[in-house]
């Protein structure tokens, strides 16, 4: 266990110093395998925290680790391996960037279906990847003989194009071969015809094809005859399902077993057979795999393996055990699944099911006390210990001193056997523990997992994450959406005091005083304005002057006008950190949209306004910013990953008399796009004020550009009493030369 922490600590380290690249996105918990140090731990036999919303074969790998199984690097890489969303690694997406070296070829190709319609608006499988891998070496291979630019290469290039065109559309011929046609791309052609006959279901022809192919010595796919007519018997089998058609694709495969040890294609003459068995008897082989599935030692082709056996379990009306587990912890109906899982946990007293059935359990269930009775007994060495402390803390966290389970949670953090989805989930656990602002500080932070173009962290092309990152040394950190959450919960005074802790990374630091700097406006306080700005002009340097010039003046209008003026060159600003956007780059390429700051009178708030809901400081859900908050369920310790029983967020104690505070606080934290009803009378529009002052300044040279800056917010932003359309009428009517009024030669109303 020690080489293991030390071989953890070691990846996380370098995970930590990173390569100088695009910042990480802040994806804080990952349920997939795919980055290195997760994969690693994994393969290695260290669980950690059980993710039940982590893909099957994932879930698969865990099962075999909490029934004391082994993986292995070969077996973690074979099932980690997502189905799709990296269109880089795809050879589909490869072969069209290989075929543009051939010049002429048409440049109009941008996908390739490998599908047929099939009935019932289903699709059909046609071709796969393998085809694509192997058209990339032709290509290569013909080119560096014959040239990108031969008569013959781009022949051979036009009758693989139609080929693959034959993937999703029926009756494509190939083009004409040109007159006097050389050997090689003759022998290449009729590889072609035999191929495309086989994606058109024309099973004899391709048979035929490739048998007399086999004939040829003289064709470079001489050597792979016997395979590829295997291949034609086999899908042809699958497409009748008949024994006549099974018999033959037995004969076939058989006759490829018989040639010449070391004939190409006999490696997969075990997968061939499966996929018969499979059609032809699927009791037998779901049993056959069950027993090879719970070997000891996992087996080289357990991917292949894996695929079926749960698709087969799926259907079985007696489903085998791990089959079993992966479905309950998938389960839409929690209460069921926590129903079935505690009854497997008794029969079987396997820790799998007490770990599914923890992962499924929520506080006030009936069950709660008794499972968390039984993690608490799991043993430190156990795989589900890490597990069982996690849902233990979760049941417990209301009826278990909070010193105790602070202490526990520090003796957690203490280890260096982490992954960095299980650091995270506990120090979102600490940090809704802490005792004070300099306790909540240390452990509000977060290491995200990968950068935006790495590709190493979650499938698909836009990682999810909250966007807040800052640099401390040579790690890259985050605010956790928790930590967001009790922020944006406490009064502007101990805001502005995080936005001056040195723990916290300076861009951090930036965005809580952003937000402070807005509430404050709102408050109407004077002095936490000036703070706030004094401090911005450190933080945001794009906007300096205008910071200092809040500085210089003294409380009144002409101060007032400066504090809205700054305002209106930060698009994305906002009075939380939900909903809230950094500004980046060069003023005025600031983005995002402006809201329609209302004030209210100082010092008397008439409304009640709710705080974000928890789901705001989630990374994958839609967030209006006008909703009420309800009980909406936010996981904010291990979003939703770790199962259907939620870590329901915590205000630490030490913010419970803030919390009051906070709440009189927000009272006056208006914009004009909220609800109407929200909008109490005696409220004003902050962006009219604004424009009133330049009616009434007519020589401040400010003036023009503030109703050049009303008319883009009355475009990208809130729209309050025709605002754009006076700001321009004003503009054009007592600046018309000015460069804010070319700037300006139309108006946004609604």
């Amino acid at each position: 266990m020690k080489g293991m922490r030390k071989a953890v600590a070691a990846t996380l380290a370098m995970l930590a110093i990173g390569s100088g690249g695009p910042p990480p996105v802040p994806d804080y918990v990952t349920s997939y395998a795919l980055n290195a140090v997760d994969l690693s731990a994994l393969s290695d036999g260290h669980l950690g925290i059980l993710k039940a919303t982590a893909p099957s074969p994932i879930l698969y790998l865990d099962w075999r680790l909490l029934n004391g199984l082994s993986v292995g690097k070969e077996a973690g890489a074979a099932l980690a391996k997502p189905c799709c969303g990296d269109s880089s690694a795809d050879p589909t997406y490869q072969w069209i960037d290989a075929r543009k070296q051939v010049p002429g070829a048409s440049t109009d190709i941008y996908y390739i279906s490998t599908e047929r319609e099939g009935p019932h608006y289903t699709a059909i499988p046609t071709c796969f990847s393998d085809a694509f891998v192997t058209a990339m070496a032709t290509l290569k291979d013909r080119v560096g003989r014959y040239g990108a630019s031969s008569p013959g290469v781009r022949a051979w290039l036009a009758g693989q194009d139609a080929v693959f065109q034959s993937c999703s559309k029926p009756g494509v011929a190939l083009p004409a071969l040109p007159a006097g046609a050389p050997d090689w791309l003759r022998a290449d052609r009729a590889y072609q015809e035999a191929a495309l006959a086989l994606y058109d279901g024309r099973y004899a022809d391709a048979e035929q094809g490739f048998a007399a192919i086999g004939k040829d010595r003289r064709s470079p796919w001489q050597p792979k005859a016997l395979y590829l007519q295997a291949r034609v018997a086999l899908r042809s089998a699958m497409d009748h399902l008949d024994a006549p058609g099974f018999a033959h694709a037995h004969a076939a495969i058989r006759q490829l077993g018989a040639a010449p040890k070391g004939s190409y294609g006999q490696d997969q003459i075990p997968t061939m057979q499966q996929l018969l068995l499979y059609r032809e008897h699927p009791r037998e082989l779901l049993a056959r795999l069950d027993h090879d599935l719970n070997q000891h030692e996992a087996a080289p082709d357990i991917a292949v393996k894996f695929k079926d056996y749960l698709s087969l379990s799926d259907v079985s009306t007696a489903k085998p055990e791990a089959g079993d587990w992966i479905r309950t912890l998938q389960t839409r109906d929690r209460k069921a699944g926590l129903a079935h899982a505690q009854q497997q946990w008794s029969a079987t007293h396997r820790v799998a099911w007490l770990a599914a059935a923890l992962s499924l359990a929520m506080p006030d269930d009936a069950a709660a006390p008794a499972l968390a009775q039984d993690a608490a007994a799991v043993a430190p060495g156990d795989p589900a210990w890490l597990t069982a402390q996690y849902h233990l803390t979760r049941l417990t966290l209301l009826k278990t001193p909070l010193a105790e389970t602070r202490m526990r949670t520090d003796a957690i953090l203490a280890r260096g056997d982490l992954t960095p989805s299980d650091r995270n989930i506990f120090s979102a656990i600490r940090t809704q523990l802490s005792t004070g602002l300099d306790d909540f500080a240390r452990h509000a932070l977060r290491q995200p997992y990968c950068t935006a173009t790495d590709g190493g962290c979650v499938p698909g092309n836009f990682p999810a994450g909250d966007g807040l990152i800052g640099k401390q040394g040579a790690s890259y950190v985050g605010l956790g959406g928790d930590a967001r959450a009790v922020i944006d919960r406490l009064p502007l005074k101990e805001r502005m005091t995080l936005a001056q802790a040195v723990t916290l990374p300076r861009e951090l630091r930036l965005d809580i005083a952003l937000t402070n700097y807005a509430r404050a406006v709102q408050l109407q306080d004077d002095a936490a304005i000036g703070a706030t700005a004094t401090l911005l002009a450190e933080l945001l340097p794009q906007v300096r002057d205008d910071w200092r010039a809040i500085q210089r003046l003294k409380p009144g209008p002409d101060r007032r006008f400066a504090e809205f003026f700054v305002m209106a060159k930060i698009p994305s600003l906002r009075s939380d950190l939900a909903g809230y956007a950094r500004p980046e780059g060069k003023e005025p390429g600031f983005s995002g949209y402006w809201v329609d700051w209302m004030l209210l009178p100082r010092g008397h708030a008439t409304v009640v306004r709710a705080f974000p809901p928890t789901r705001a400081y989630t990374p994958d859900e839609y967030w209006s910013g006008n909703d009420d908050e309800a009980p909406d369920g936010a996981d904010m310790a291990c979003f939703g990953k770790c199962g259907r029983g939620i870590f329901a967020f915590h205000m630490p104690v030490f913010a419970g008399d803030l919390f009051a505070r906070a709440r009189v606080e927000r009272g006056f934290f208006l914009a004009g796009d909220d609800k109407p009803d929200r909008i109490p009378p005696d409220a004003t529009s902050l962006w009219g004020e604004m424009l009133d002052y330049a009616r009434l300044h007519p020589k401040d040279p400010r003036s023009p550009e503030t109703l050049y800056r009303l008319i883009r917010i009355a475009r990208w932003g809130g729209n309050h009493d025709h605002l754009g359309k006076r700001a321009f009428q004003l503009l054009h009517a007592r600046y018309p030369k000015s460069i804010w009024a070319t700037k300006s030669p139309y108006y946004y109303d609604s």
